[in-house]
């Protein structure tokens, strides 16, 4: 397929790291998929109107069920009020960094993964998959083990090299 006619999706990833230092990871089960079968980072496409972090956030609940604190009490107003503007919180920089974007062709799509570091060591949520995925807690050593899509690769190697 010409590289004109493909479609273009975007993507936020998350790479998930607990206080064991082990990396979630989820194993793709939808068949006809194009990485079907494949070991993946949770996350998902970025819809009309939504940041990479608001995806990011809200696949890694749909997916995995982890909550990321996102609620914030204003103080300068008379009265309290919430915030869920996500990516505009301060806190949340202490949770949610961005790695690096990755631009990648498959056979169908052009996929822009947006690959952020997500540490939970602070976070009292569990992760459980909400999607009947196989969904695993990985030392990083590991992953060089496992098959991952191509543009997982360079992520997988930063891990390894302790450079995320």
């Amino acid at each position: 397929m010409k590289n004109e006619t493909k479609k273009r999706v975007e993507v936020s990833v998350g790479v998930i790291e607990n206080d064991k230092n082990e990396i979630l990871i989820c194993k793709r089960n939808k068949k006809g998929d194009h990485i079907y079968g494949l070991l993946e980072f949770p996350g998902g496409k970025i819809e009309k109107d939504e940041t990479p972090i608001d995806c990011l956030i809200r696949e890694l609940y749909e997916e995995v069920n982890i909550i990321i604190p996102t609620t914030t009490t204003s103080s300068s107003s008379s009265s309290s009020s919430s915030s869920h503007s996500y990516s505009n919180l301060a806190n949340i920089n202490s949770i949610i960094k961005l790695i690096e974007i990755v631009e990648f062709e498959f056979e169908e799509i052009i996929c822009n993964i947006h690959f952020f570091k997500v540490n939970l060591h602070n976070i009292s949520t569990i992760a459980k998959p909400k999607e009947n995925q196989p969904m695993f807690w990985i030392k990083k050593t590991e992953l060089n083990h496992l098959q991952f899509p191509e543009p997982n690769k360079n992520i997988i190697q930063l891990l390894n090299q302790n450079k995320i």
